[in-house]
């Protein structure tokens, strides 16, 4: 099981999100949260907001996936290896959680990417999952900068950067569970993200006026990576 062979390693194998695709300013009613969001070709869509300045790395990130993907991912850095991954998939769970986040990173294209405690999440609200789509929304400290045998990357002081997706319809073999192993993507590709306007004076109050209503086992899930 592993996350690709082949994620976005030669460009000649990974696809690039059309110039029509751009990400554009997305204000979420039920939230308040105004997001920089791109909706893919596939029909996910991924949203950051990031404060206006921080003395620490942190982010919201917002992915909202049709019911026919068992799980997608978010590479931060543009590829698969040494940069944060942050993998989705629905729980399939009757009641409770209905979707969750796995902090991941990959330090090779053929082995399963290991769970990452440089990046921790905490579920606000619209995690949630409905008849055609599944959603998780979280609060990331360590998605934005990270340092590996790459080098140091900041996306804080970037206006845009370079993001990587990847797809699966496959579920992964525990879907209730964020330390689940998952089968290799059927989907993938980079885009240009603007960050510029992603940027947000009110990210704090994003965070506070936003917790995520679970239940007790929710909570104890979410602090994997804590």
């Amino acid at each position: 099981m592993k996350f690709s062979g082949i994620l976005c390693g030669v460009a000649a194998v990974c696809s690039t999100v059309s110039a029509q695709y751009t990400a554009s300013r997305y204000y979420e009613k039920t939230s308040g949260i105004t997001y920089s969001s791109i909706t893919l070709p596939n029909g996910v869509s991924y949203r950051i907001s990031l404060p206006a300045a921080s003395n620490i790395s942190e982010a919201i990130l917002q992915i909202v996936v049709p019911k026919a993907f068992g799980w997608c991912g978010l590479a931060w850095g543009g590829h698969m290896t040494n940069n944060p991954l942050s993998v989705h998939w629905a729980t399939k769970a009757k009641s409770g959680q209905k979707a969750i986040v796995s902090s991941r990173m990959a330090f090779g294209y053929n082995a399963v990417p290991n769970p990452y405690i440089g990046a921790t999440y905490t579920y606000l609200k619209g995690t949630t999952s409905n008849n055609t789509h599944w959603q998780v929304t979280s609060y990331c400290v360590g998605c934005t900068r990270w340092s590996t045998s790459d080098g140091d990357v900041d996306l804080t002081t970037q206006s845009e950067t370079q993001f990587a997706y990847a797809c699966s319809s496959v579920a992964p073999s525990t879907p209730t569970s964020n330390t689940s192993t998952f089968n290799v993507h059927e989907q993938n590709g980079i885009w240009t993200h603007d960050l510029s306007i992603a940027r947000n004076v009110s990210f704090a109050s994003f965070v506070s006026t936003n917790p995520y209503k679970g239940s007790k086992r929710d909570v104890e899930e979410r602090e994997w990576f804590a």
